[in-house]
């Protein structure tokens, strides 16, 4: 989880798996394993461009569907509120 921390703060340049293990105090190898799961499950990508890591769009997309989460759960209590405000005239 704090490589994903790490990489969500730095998506134009993206990270090495040199500098993340520097960062996170361990080695080149746990990284680039953990890096595969992430990658595996879709959440980063190496950048085209520098080669290096950083969060995938489908990562981006999960702040999409919790909002509409909340936007679908704000419109039920509202449709809610209404049905009882209309029984109380």
């Amino acid at each position: 989880m704090r490589i994903v921390e790490m990489l969500v703060g730095n998506m134009v340049d993206g990270m090495s798996n040199k500098t993340i293990a520097f960062q996170l105090n361990t080695t080149e190898a746990n990284i680039c394993r953990d890096l595969k799961i992430l990658e595996a499950r879709g959440w980063v990508e190496k950048s085209n461009t520098s080669g290096k890591w950083r969060m995938s769009p489908k990562f981006g997309g999960f702040a999409g569907t919790i909002i509409k989460c909340f936007q679908t759960a704000k419109l039920r209590l509202t449709e809610d509120e209404a049905r009882y405000a209309s029984e109380m005239q």
